[in-house]
């Protein structure tokens, strides 16, 4: 495979320098050849990493090493089995095996689910380079299946059109999974991401292990009930609120599979939260994510303003709200800012229990601040 040559501008190559995985188009001095995989150089020609190139993405190049060495299967092979050494320990048979640039894998999601595969490809060059880590998919995990969900409007902007398919092995859906001893079916199909909030695993278990029996918990956007089922299973009276019926229906099979009563409620979170009688000791409220970019930022600053007033009218003297944000275009100071005002409009004082992101199976690493994109307050009503 031919390698393309790129050399930067005079001064850009700091950031590469400190492990920053990205090259945008505007920074690059000129390019030599053509081809999908490329040679980083600074502006006199000395090597910096190498990776991918995209003549025609804002992201023209991403990091796949800082070592000179080819770029082909074994490679991958190599970088899979690395990325599954940070997974150990963990206590599900499904996490996500390689998140994209934390495991300098650029454009390329891998989730395992019990003994498949679900894949999201997020770059054209990781599109490009499909036959070649495919092999290495199947040489390191020995799946059962391999199932893409590259089904997001994302694609577009590499110039590629949503897909979604089987592409290795023969899939049984949904899959079963097991975490912390409770189990969840799994539609991998059309199930939001790939079919389940892996990133939640560690906050379900830090909710289930702070409720307490006969408390009365509501899960807003509870999709397939993990919060709920974890509630439950300690003894809490649960309602969970999703507006997709559908997905509602597998939530009951988790509370079933998991021998806990759950009251699910297909409504939209807002409306439901407006409208109930009802009041709680924990509210929940995981919203999915509709800030992918800075312009429609105020979107979902709003909604967390909104959400949070709303829940805290609805809260027992003493109760919590736990509330989500998952993009990395806000940051943990503006959600517990719009928290911070939400209270204060409503007239509860709050403290902060918590603040809490992502698992280590979705690494936060700081020379990349887009990786960190899951943050989750946890506040408290004052009892004076």
């Amino acid at each position: 495979m031919s390698t393309v040559k790129i050399y930067l501008k005079k001064g850009k190559e700091k950031k590469i320098k400190h492990f920053y995985p990205w090259v945008f188009r505007d920074e690059i001095l000129k390019v030599e050849g053509e081809g999908i995989i490329a040679t980083l150089l600074d502006y006199k020609g000395n090597f910096l990493a190498k990776g991918t190139y995209s003549s025609h993405s804002r992201i023209a190049f991403r990091v796949l090493t800082y070592r000179e060495e080819d770029i082909n299967t074994n490679f991958f092979i190599e970088r899979l089995k690395k990325s599954l050494l940070l997974r150990e320990g963990i206590a599900s048979n499904a996490f996500r095996a390689v998140f994209s640039e934390s495991d300098l894998l650029s454009g390329l999601i891998v989730d395992k689910y019990d003994q498949g595969l679900v894949i999201q490809v997020r770059s054209y060059p990781m599109e490009v380079l499909k036959e070649i880590y495919l092999p290495a998919l199947v040489e390191v995990f020995k799946p059962r299946f391999i199932y893409e969900r590259s089904d997001f409007k994302g694609r577009l902007a590499e110039g590629l059109k949503e897909f979604k398919g089987l592409l290795y092995g023969e899939l049984k859906n949904p899959v079963l999974i097991e975490e912390n001893g409770i189990k969840f079916l799994v539609d991998v199909e059309k199930g939001l991401k790939t079919g389940f909030y892996l990133d939640q695993r560690d906050n379900r278990l830090y909710i289930a292990e702070s409720v307490e029996r006969g408390q009365k918990v509501l899960d807003l956007f509870t999709h397939t009930g993990g919060f709920a089922v974890y509630a439950a299973k300690k003894g809490a009276k649960v309602w969970a609120v999703d507006i997709n019926a559908d997905v509602l229906e597998i939530a009951r099979e988790n509370a079933k599979l998991n021998g806990v009563e759950v009251e699910f409620i297909a409504a939209n979170a807002f409306e439901f939260l407006e409208n109930t009688d009802q009041s709680y000791d924990l509210i929940i409220a995981d919203p999915p994510a509709i800030a992918k970019t800075k312009k429609e930022k105020e979107s979902i600053l709003w909604a967390v303003w909104k959400l949070a007033y709303k829940a805290f009218k609805k809260l027992n003297p003493l109760g919590r709200l736990f509330i989500c944000t998952c993009t990395y275009q806000i940051s943990a100071e503006e959600l517990t800012r719009q928290v911070r005002l939400a209270a204060s409009d409503a007239g509860k004082r709050i403290f902060v229990r918590s603040l809490r992101g992502q698992p280590k199976d979705h690494p936060y690493v700081p020379f990349f601040p887009e990786s960190w994109y899951l943050k989750c307050l946890d506040v408290q009503l004052y009892p004076f």
